[in-house]
């Protein structure tokens, strides 16, 4: 094993199965507390990892002693009994025993400590399936990714990813206008709104082509969303946009 000033890198691929609650496909996953959220590809790709100090102590042969030799490396040293002859060998640690979930990418390395015993170090890698989403089975260390065609957005804090795409064109805001409400451009600021015939009362209006109890029930979907564009001068739009969870 060689003499290092810094730690060897060791990655642990934890293939966990993700077990926690399902949360809805607009809400996205995330990583759990103590993962670092690991996002890439356009914010379409997500992969948990936590970084964990690994560290044994150097240990020497049956008869030999570890010889501190501060600032250079310590040795393993047995002396010949009556010739003042030593023999010296390096000390080595007990190795990782990788586990079937875990994948050791490059050995323990020596660390030197000038002020006591020689350690041997490494960083492990531990990885686990995002939260909230579908039930992930397999390799944690190649992440989750948003199905062919969605476009990625951080969630929660950028600790997670959501998977989204629109769905069609944009429709005109409408109105019920079979149950008393009419269209009002730019009623409220840039938003165009609905008014009651009747009583003057006012709401939201909903996409053209549709109606408003149809609009409030995708709304309320978990994988079905509506964008409200408004547009000044001009009659607002309803694009409706659709979510998926991240795929393995």
């Amino acid at each position: 094993m060689k003499k290092l000033i810094y730690p060897a890198l060791v990655a642990i691929a934890m293939g966990f199965a993700s077990s926690h609650a399902q949360a809805g496909a607009q809400q996205g996953v995330r990583c759990q507390n103590g993962f670092q959220a690991l996002i890439s590809d356009g914010n379409k790709k997500l992969i948990c990892r936590k970084v964990i100090p690994y560290e044994r102590d150097a240990v020497c042969p049956p008869a030999y002693n570890l010889v501190d030799n501060g600032t250079a490396p310590d040795q393993c040293v047995i002396r010949v009994p009556n010739t003042g002859i030593a023999h010296r060998v390096a000390p080595t640690a007990p190795p990782i025993v990788p586990t079937p979930w875990q994948t050791v990418v490059s050995e323990l390395a020596q660390v030197i400590n000038p002020n006591g015993p020689d350690k041997f170090a490494a960083t492990v890698h531990e990885f686990r399936f995002p939260e909230q989403g579908n039930v992930y089975v397999g390799d944690a260390g190649k992440g989750v990714d948003c199905p062919a065609g969605f476009d990625g957005d951080k969630v929660h804090n950028g600790r997670g990813i959501r998977c989204d795409k629109f769905d069609g064109s944009a429709r005109s805001a409408d109105c019920d206008g079979i149950v008393g409400w009419e269209w009002k451009k730019d009623f409220s600021g840039a938003e165009d709104r609905c008014r009651n015939i009747v009583t003057g009362e006012t709401g939201p209006t909903k996409p053209e082509g549709m109606s408003k109890i149809q609009h409030d029930l995708e709304r309320k979907s978990d994988e079905i969303g509506w964008v409200l564009n408004k547009r000044a001068d001009a009659r607002d739009t309803w694009q409706r946009k659709v979510y998926r969870f991240p795929i393995q």
